[in-house]
């Protein structure tokens, strides 16, 4: 999702509408992006001004993925990916600009926690279905 999607540009509405029908947010953070909390937050800042607030109120999970990008022992003379900040360091400020707890680190390419997402987020996300059941109204 790019800067200004929710009026419109880029895939914008296309997307935002795609993400409406979802019964929660995968938020995946790239800790080598020149600004990862700037990103974030311009992300949720889109998801806010969107539509009639539904998605902002929307249940996520942040994912930082590339977690492999601070371990000495999977760096090469020639890897270009650097992390912005330490992990420490993103995940005080991811925290400090959640609204929630739940935040998970994986490194797709490593496949190091990736499987523990998949099971996770299948939990999660039944959980968000079945609260969304209980809350109907009975017709």
């Amino acid at each position: 999702m790019i800067e200004g999607a929710a009026q419109g540009i880029g895939l914008g509405h296309a997307f935002l509408r795609h993400i409406e029908r979802c019964h929660a947010i995968l938020h995946l953070v790239d800790p080598t992006a020149e600004d990862p909390i700037g990103n974030f937050n311009m992300i949720n800042q889109e998801i806010t001004k969107y539509g009639t607030g539904q998605l902002a109120q929307m249940p996520q999970v942040v994912v930082v993925n590339k977690c492999d990008v601070w371990d000495d022992d999977n760096k090469s003379e020639d890897s270009i990916e650097v992390p912005a900040m330490s992990r420490t360091e993103l995940e005080t400020k991811l925290r400090e600009n959640m609204s929630h707890t739940r935040l998970m680190w994986m490194s797709a390419k490593e496949k190091d926690g990736v499987e523990d997402l998949m099971i996770r987020l299948d939990t999660f996300v039944k959980k968000v279905k079945e609260s969304k059941v209980d809350n109907e109204p009975a017709e």
